[in-house]
């Protein structure tokens, strides 16, 4: 098994749950002077196939992604039904959720984290059905999860069964 976590020397996305994207990015957008961006959403559940906490979920969200020249911000507004981002939100409030790494291998990071003893919490595809998710229970040790994003244009073949 490999003794690391990343692939690349490169932090993806950092993102932050709040009740209220549009709002919480408006304000980012005042504060940096970047462009307030489009709304995005979570996929349709049946394109999603979304697991939370080990079951099937149809969890959904509001997302505003700003892009930088080396990372993404994103701000998060989770639907009302349970997810790994209402869950954090309850807990906590308003702030960071999750520090997003790109892989090309979700299976051996998955192992990798697991055996670390970081829990699957959430996984799914992304809209597009362009590649997956999967937030891991970070949060005694980070203060936030941690996601991997893995790409079908770049992940690693799988070996066969």
């Amino acid at each position: 098994m490999d003794t690391r976590l990343l692939d690349d020397d490169a932090v993806m996305q950092i993102c932050f749950v709040t009740h209220n994207a549009l709002k919480s990015a408006q304000w980012f957008a005042d504060l940096t002077g970047k462009s307030l961006p489009d709304e995005g959403r979570a996929a349709d559940p049946d394109q999603a196939q979304a697991i939370y906490h080990g079951k099937p979920a149809a969890v959904g969200c509001k997302i505003r992604m700003f892009a930088f020249g080396n990372i993404d911000v994103e701000f998060l507004e989770p639907g009302p039904e349970p997810s790994a981002w209402r869950d954090l939100l309850h807990a906590r409030g308003p702030g960071c959720h999750h520090i997003a790494f790109r892989t090309r291998n979700l299976t051996q990071s998955h192992a990798y984290l697991e055996a670390k003893g970081h829990t699957l919490v959430q996984r799914g595809e992304f809209d597009g059905g362009h590649g997956r998710y999967a937030y891991y229970d970070t949060v005694k040790d980070l203060g936030a999860m941690i996601e991997l994003l893995e790409f079908n244009t770049d992940m690693q073949r799988q070996p066969e069964k």
